[in-house]
């Protein structure tokens, strides 16, 4: 034999033998018995052999099937090393085939053994989810890819692209797909726990449906499961048929395992108009967390003119975040804002500091910042600290479109520490400060006491001999203020009371005596420095429950009577000489019927020898123990005139005190009415009344109104207390996908709006329009006016200044018509 055949010979002789060894590893081969040359032999499945006496090392693990259209399928499979032989027999379908099974089908299909198959003419191959469809397919077995050529199909799950030609390794995912159009969706997570369940009518949370996206590219390139680059790419979460809106990138990657996007040179095309233009982005896939530029917000007020927000979130770690905010007021200058949060399974807290180089308005820097961080020590120890600071007392007036901040007259600032791991008993120790905002242009503002320190020791042990219980309440605190008295007191309250109970009654007397010692520092009273009082309390509390079966528009219900009798006897101690540091005056309601005294703080313990009645009745639906209807009404009877009063106060006179009345129901879970009433018997006139009516049939659809009244107390007609206040909200389906928000508050006395809001949404599937106005009361003399508009895209963030938060506050009831909040940030107007 000449050399050149020899080594012809021997190349020929190894490269079989490699792709023997090769086609070994891989899965059977499904062929026509055409092509093998011979008429196929079909033998019962109980006929073959049986798999498990093949060694286990040996047994296929990617199976593969050709299907020709012109004879019944069949199935050869290749014998483990060692084996010699075939076996074929007919494939029963996909469901009967082993995992990893590859099945070839079209008109026509050819192949060679062990290396590849050819179908031409509705050419379909599949593996498990996978679907490869196309003119013409051709499968090379040891490399195990396909290439594709002519309206190529591919899905895989919820996956599905199409286009001209592709070439692909179809276990792996790995190859390349020319000028393709795609949708590719992963499933929902799923409500988490403890979330909130979806109210009637409201429409499924985007976090909680498929996140799906749309778009076409030059080329795709294929880098595994769950991993897609795009090419000259455009993406929208809108229906195909209607891209209202989409991003348009040179370069686009999703990686689906680490739920991250990224793009490079894009662009936000909206009906047709770019919008935005973005060098570089990266972005969250879903509702994981990614570090990256969020959108920005912008907006206009007559305080600070154009707004523009740019926040930077850091994704430092699943626990702790930071968010680095710069904001651009057109009146004013630059703010910088950076908000840290943390939480571990034992603390948790909230950190930002915010900063104004130099506000063009007041001519000077301003800042504001904020701590609130909580920690469980263990062994029963716990700790908090609420620390809150601004540089002027305008700040908020000027830069915030809260009301619960312009309105904000002292801020916090405390250190607390607390024991509970005495079982029966507790203590704590409290230092407490404020600071006070007093506007140049408001009313005088009342400086409160500092507490340094405050240290209080509580127990409650019950089952003691006789079935009697003892509880204690004491407490040490320095009181520190600037210009007024100071001074220390000490409090010792210890009570024993024997609780009698029954299902259908329970009497409770109770007697104490409440001890306070006064070390004090005069500076605008006259007296001794040394006050001591004690005073001894008892009382008595009863009632009772009768229950009945009764019917109510045609529906069964359980109705209850429950009358409550409460007697207190506490005796008179002269206690002006005293200085008042904690105590004022509580709010008159049902809860303060039934308390000992009618005074807040530990200064002021009023006289009593009273009688306090009240009776309630419930309707309830025997099925789910919801409350239908609830009536209430009470009264106090006094047997002696009240003779402690506040400094400056007026004591009261006569028998009855004023009555107390209370009704709400609930229709059809669809519409809640309450309304309470305090009467003044002795006057015969109105104190108090507040009517509430609120009617939300469904998600988005809310209507409610509310008038609160309030006698005016005060002498000094420049700051009265009383009210008549007028408030309308709503959220209502206008026309189409229209919607309306609105909030009317006025004060009637005195004729002002104490806050406005109106606007529009517009929800069109995949994005959504918000346009809404606000003006907003801050002080007497001072109004702020805002302009929010935004364009929410559904999974690419959004443009403009978001009124959510607005509306949510000012709006009960209010629903998003789209969830498409970013789940690891908030916005907050602070």
């Amino acid at each position: 034999m000449k050399p050149r055949t020899q080594l012809r010979f021997l190349s020929i002789a190894l490269f079989a033998l490699w792709g023997r060894a090769g086609a070994e590893d891989l899965p059977p081969f499904v062929v026509s018995p055409s092509l093998l040359g011979k008429p196929a032999t079909v033998r019962p499945a109980a006929a073959a052999q049986p798999a498990s006496r093949a060694p286990a090392a040996a047994a296929p693990s990617k199976p593969v099937g050709v299907t020709p259209a012109t004879a019944p399928p069949v199935k050869k499979t290749v014998p483990p090393a060692g084996r010699k032989g075939a076996t074929v027999q007919p494939v029963a379908g996909a469901a009967a085939l082993p995992p990893h099974t590859t099945v070839i089908d079209g008109d026509r299909v050819t192949g060679r053994q062990d290396l590849d198959a050819v179908a031409e003419g509705s050419a379909v191959l599949t593996r498990d989810n996978t679907r490869i469809e196309a003119d013409k397919l051709q499968y090379f077995e040891l490399t195990d890819e396909v290439e594709a050529t002519g309206n190529v199909r591919i899905t895989r799950g919820q996956d599905e692209m199409s286009g001209p030609h592709a070439r692909m390794k179809v276990q792996e995912q790995v190859g390349t797909f020319d000028s393709p159009n795609y949708s590719i969706s992963r499933p929902p997570r799923g409500p988490r726990p403890g979330e909130t369940p979806l109210l009637p009518g409201q429409a499924v949370p985007m976090s909680q449906q498929p996140l799906t996206g749309h778009g076409s590219a030059d080329s795709l390139q294929l880098e595994g499961e769950n991993q897609f680059r795009f090419f000259n790419a455009t993406w929208t979460s809108c229906k195909p048929d209607r891209p209202d809106w989409y991003v348009k990138a040179k370069e686009l990657e999703l990686d689906y395992d680490r739920s991250v996007g990224e793009a490079h040179n894009g662009t936000l095309i909206f009906k047709g108009v770019p919008l935005a233009y973005v060098p570089w982005a990266d972005f969250p896939l879903g509702d994981s967390r990614k570090s990256g530029l969020l959108s920005p917000t912008f907006g206009t007020s007559n305080k600070v003119g154009f707004d523009l927000t740019i926040p930077y979130y850091f994704n430092l770690a699943p626990n702790y975040d930071d968010t680095l905010t710069t904001r651009y007021m057109g009146r004013r200058g630059l703010q910088l804002r950076n908000e840290a949060r943390y939480i571990t399974p034992t603390y948790r807290g909230t950190n930002y500091f915010e900063w104004m180089p130099n506000d063009e308005v007041e001519g000077r820097s301003r800042m504001a910042g904020q701590i609130r961080h909580n920690q469980i020590f263990g062994n029963g120890w716990a700790g908090n600290i609420d620390f809150s600071a601004v540089s002027d007392p305008r700040y908020f007036i000027d830069l915030s479109s809260r009301l619960a901040l312009t309105s904000q007259v002292n801020l916090l600032r405390q250190g607390m520490v607390s024991y509970s791991g005495g079982g029966w008993w507790n203590a704590t120790g409290l230092l407490q400060a404020y600071q006070t905002l007093q506007d140049p242009n408001g009313a005088p503002v009342a400086v409160p006491y500092k507490r340094l320190p405050q240290l209080t020791l509580t127990a409650n042990r019950p089952e003691l001999p006789g079935g009697t219980t003892f509880q204690m309440a004491s407490e040490y605190v320095a009181f520190s203020h600037p210009t007024l008295d100071e001074g220390r007191r000490m409090t010792l309250y210890p009570q024993l009371s024997l609780p009698i109970q029954t299902s259908a009654f329970y009497i409770t007397p109770k007697v104490g005596v409440h001890m306070t010692r006064y070390d004090l520092d005069r500076r605008t009273t006259v007296g001794e420095n040394t006050v001591s009082r004690t005073l001894p309390i008892m009382s008595v509390d009863s009632g009772v429950t009768f229950e009945r079966d009764t019917s109510f528009a045609g529906r069964d219900y359980v109705q209850t009577l429950e009358p409550r009798v409460y007697y207190l006897y506490v005796p008179y101690r002269d206690q002006s000489m005293i200085p008042n540091f904690d105590s004022g005056s509580y709010d008159f309601n049902f809860a303060q019927l039934f308390a000992e005294n009618v005074y807040t703080g530990g200064d002021r313990i009023s006289n009593a020898n009273q009688l306090t009645t009240a009776v309630q009745s419930r309707l309830i639906d025997p099925a789910t123990g919801a409350e239908t209807v609830r009536a209430l009404l009470g009264q106090r009877y006094y047997m002696d005139d009240q003779r402690v009063v506040l400094p400056g106060g007026t004591p009261r006179t006569g028998g009855r005190a004023d009555l107390l009345g209370a009704f709400g129901i609930n229709l059809a879970s669809k519409t809640q009415l309450d309304t309470t009433w305090q009467y003044n018997p002795r006057e015969n006139w109105t104190e108090r009344f507040n009517f509430g009516l609120r009617y939300q049939p469904s998600y988005a659809h809310s209507v409610g109104v509310s008038w609160r009244y309030r006698r005016n107390y005060s002498t000094d007609d420049a700051n009265p207390d009383g009210f008549r206040d007028l408030d309308i909200t709503g959220q209502w389906p206008l026309w189409g996908n229209w919607y309306g928000v609105a909030r009317y508050n006025r004060n009637l006395r005195d004729h002002r709006l104490n806050q406005g809001v109106a606007g529009v949404e517009y929800n069109a599937g995949c994005w959504v329009f918000r346009g809404v106005v606000q003006q907003l009361t801050t002080s007497v003399n001072d109004v702020t006016r805002a302009f929010f508009f935004q364009l929410d895209f559904n999974g690419a963030g959004s443009l403009g200044s978001s009124p959510i938060n607005v509306l949510r506050r000012s709006i009960p009831g209010y629903g998003k018509i789209n969830d498409g909040s970013n789940p690891f940030y908030s916005e907050d107007d602070f």
